[in-house]
């Protein structure tokens, strides 16, 4: 991901502390590392979208499958605990599953899931250590049952519409699409070893997306960039310029989403995002003019070099340090830097 330039990442759904702290550390070579819960656990209600079990299977142990993404809650009780538990080992915001899903086996993406007391204690807990929750929701009951519990941040949203789009305006929620995830799940989902009835929940989805970014940005919506891509398929990330474009956003509001606006939803602004004094000196160099075209200097190469780093991308530095410059040892090169400096 670094070579693909992207400087910070918020991962809601695999990465823990211990990954972020060897970034962090400089143990790894990476993006910083934001996460949702231990091993990228998401909230989920018995049957929901972070509940991998299937028909016939019973164990929960402990609240989690044997196998996903998903800690399992049911109760206010128990949503709130779970939040706070995920808050105790470092999460830097809570996720929950709003609704349904593709990958999840015994839900639909129409299923609409947790209460809204449920929703208002996890809020509550985020709120009350200074962070916010994200929802995993495509439909609008979903999304605005999670807005009236308090949700920031909107993942997915693929079937929002106009009257759901102006409450999130209204709110100042975010919503985060991910529409390159499906185009990529779509060719490749099969051979990435995904069972063809999941694929084919799929369908709907890319056009769907779309159009909710239309529906949003003629709303007055803030739009963050995201992708939900997963495992090799992560080399598609930088797809998602290409989607945008072709959704009718304009370059300079692409280009916003996936810098300016990921800081304000994040909490850091005039920390990450913007070249400011005092901000963190993340900067990327690229063969051409974003503004011109998007596409060509950052979507156009978003799996040509094996890596996923595109070859568009010249330099990027991250904290003022290099990250990637072709054919150079990067940790050697830094530690003589901050040794002279």
């Amino acid at each position: 991901m670094i070579g693909r330039g992207f400087t910070t990442v918020r991962d809601a759904g695999g990465a823990d502390w211990g990954l972020a702290e060897a970034v962090e550390e400089g143990s790894i070579l990476g993006p910083r590392l934001l996460f949702t819960g231990t091993s990228g656990h998401a909230l989920s209600q018995t049957g929901g979208h972070g509940d991998f079990r299937g028909k016939g299977e019973d164990c929960c142990c402990c609240g989690a499958a044997l196998r996903g993404i998903g800690r399992v809650c049911d109760g206010v009780d128990a949503c709130r605990a779970a939040a706070r538990d995920e808050l105790r080992k470092g999460a830097h915001c809570i996720k929950v599953m709003a609704s349904g899903g593709v990958s999840s086996p015994t839900d639909r993406l129409t299923n609409t899931q947790f209460s809204i007391e449920e929703l208002t204690a996890i809020c509550q807990e985020a709120a009350a250590a200074g962070t916010y929750v994200a929802a995993h929701a495509y439909t609008p009951p979903a999304i605005k049952r999670a807005l009236s519990a308090g949700v920031r941040s909107i993942e997915h949203g693929n079937w929002l519409d106009e009257g759901t789009a102006g409450l999130m305006a209204n709110l100042g929620a975010y919503l985060v699409p991910t529409t390159v995830t499906y185009a990529a799940l779509q060719r490749e989902g099969v051979a990435a070893g995904m069972p063809a009835e999941l694929v084919a929940k799929v369908g709907e989805a890319v056009q769907q997306g779309l159009r909710s970014m239309a529906v949003a940005r003629s709303s007055g919506v803030k739009m963050c960039f995201g992708s939900d891509l997963l495992g090799a398929l992560h080399k598609h990330q930088c797809e998602e310029f290409l989607l945008r474009s072709q959704a009718g956003i304009p370059a300079a509001e692409i280009v916003a989403a996936a810098t300016l606006h990921c800081a304000q939803l994040f909490n850091k602004e005039r920390e990450l995002g913007e070249l400011l004094p005092g901000a963190a000196a993340d900067v990327i160099l690229v063969d051409g003019d974003p503004l011109q075209d998007i596409v060509g200097c950052l979507a156009g190469s978003s799996s040509s070099s094996g890596s996923g780093g595109s070859s568009n991308i010249a330099l990027v530095i991250k904290d003022g340090l290099l990250a990637k410059v072709p054919h150079v040892g990067l940790l050697d090169i830094n530690r003589q830097l901050v040794g002279s400096g």
